[in-house]
C-alpha cells in the first residue's frame, strides 16, 4: 500500500492551530505594549504642556502682584495685621492713588473648573479674575512686614511706628485644571517685593 499518495507536499501544508495561537498571542502582546507606550508618552507630553502653562500663568500672576507692590504702597488701613502670620487678602495703593485689592475667591472665576481663582478689585469696583481659564488657585498667602505702618509717627514715643522698609512675601500655588488628575501640574512660587513708595 502506497502511503505517499495521500500526504501533501511540505510546501503545501498550512499552519497548525497551535502555531496560529502562538502568533496571535505574540502579535497581541506587541500591539498592547506599543499602545501603552504611546498612551504614556502622550500623557507625559500633556503633563509637560500643562506644567509649562501653569508656570507661565504663575509667573504672570506673581509679576502682576509684585509690580503693584513695587510701585505703590501697602494700604495698612485696609488690612487687619493684628494677628501674626499671613493674610489672605492684600490691600495696596498703586502709583496712581487707586486702591487695589488681591484676594482668593470661588465666585465669578474664568470657568467652573478654575475655582478658586485670584480676583483683583480696583477702587472698590467690580473685581476681575486675574488667573486664566484652566488654572486653579490652590493657595494664596501674603506676609506683610512690618505689621504696622512705618510712615505713622507716634507722638508719645517720639518716633515712627517701625523703621523697616515695607515688603510683602507672596506665596502662590497654582494647579492646571486638566480632565485627568494624572495630567495635572502644580506650581509653587514665592517672592518677596519691597515697596518703593515708602517715604517719610
Amino acid at each position: 500500500m502506497d502511503h505517499g499518495r495521500h500526504q501533501r507536499p511540505a510546501a503545501a501544508r498550512g499552519f497548525t492551530l497551535m502555531e496560529m495561537l502562538v502568533v496571535l498571542g505574540i502579535f497581541s502582546t506587541v500591539v498592547i505594549s506599543a499602545t501603552d507606550i504611546f498612551m504614556m508618552s502622550s500623557r507625559s507630553q500633556r503633563k509637560v504642556v500643562a506644567l509649562e502653562r501653569a508656570q507661565a500663568d504663575a509667573r504672570f500672576t506673581m509679576e502682576t502682584i509684585s509690580r503693584v507692590v513695587r510701585t505703590g504702597q501697602i494700604d495698612y488701613a485696609e488690612m487687619d495685621l493684628s494677628a501674626s502670620g499671613p493674610v489672605e487678602a492684600l490691600a495696596l495703593i498703586d502709583s496712581l492713588g487707586r486702591k487695589i485689592r488681591f484676594f482668593s475667591s470661588t465666585e465669578n472665576c474664568a470657568d467652573p473648573v478654575s475655582s478658586p481663582c485670584l480676583r483683583l478689585a480696583v477702587d472698590g469696583g467690580e473685581p476681575v479674575t486675574a488667573t486664566p481659564q484652566g488654572v486653579i488657585l490652590r493657595n494664596l498667602r501674603f506676609y506683610v512686614m512690618p505689621d504696622v505702618d512705618p510712615s505713622v509717627f507716634n507722638s508719645v514715643s517720639g518716633r515712627f511706628e517701625a523703621d523697616v522698609q515695607p515688603h510683602v512675601t507672596v506665596v502662590l500655588v497654582l494647579e492646571s485644571a486638566g480632565q485627568d488628575p494624572r495630567e495635572r501640574s502644580i506650581v509653587y512660587l514665592q517672592t518677596t517685593t519691597e515697596s518703593r513708595g515708602y517715604g517719610r
